[in-house]
């Protein structure tokens, strides 16, 4: 195998790796700082922000799953050729490898969809409140 298609399962690999890394930390950032960036979200739908965790949740899995079937692909024997026939090369171009980084990709996005979706529920939410009165204060 050449040294290009080493550089692009290098690549291909970094990038399933910054989705993961991505994903787990949007769930975390989300989980940990929404009341302190967003505010009271006690009249603000959920279902955005579960949908999204879902969907990161789902990106990691995939994006596992897509680390597995490109190491399958570089670690698989080529089938015995036939007559006059040259041994395949692995390449990250493989059915098994793509359709589950495309997937990967699909559900990341379609999470930050749903992370911005309740981001905007929330703003909306806490903008639509009336501020407090004023307090009277005794002298």
């Amino acid at each position: 195998m050449g040294d290009r298609q080493m550089k692009a399962f290098d690549f291909a690999a970094d990038s399933t790796k910054l989705l993961i890394t991505l994903a787990t930390g949007m769930i975390a950032l989300t989980i940990t700082f929404s009341s302190d960036f967003v505010g009271d979200i006690s009249g603000v739908p959920l279902w955005p922000i579960l949908t999204a965790w879902v969907f990161y949740l789902l990106s990691v899995v995939f994006g596992v799953a897509t680390m597995l079937s490109m190491t399958g692909e570089l670690s698989a024997e080529a089938p015995a050729p036939e007559a006059g026939q040259p041994t395949p090369d692995p390449t990250v171009y493989a059915p098994s490898v793509t359709s589950k980084s495309l997937i990967q990709i699909a559900l990341f996005l379609l999470a930050l969809l749903f992370t911005c979706i309740h981001g905007c529920e929330a703003l909306t939410q806490q903008r639509a409140a009336p501020a407090d009165p004023p307090t009277e204060v005794d002298e």
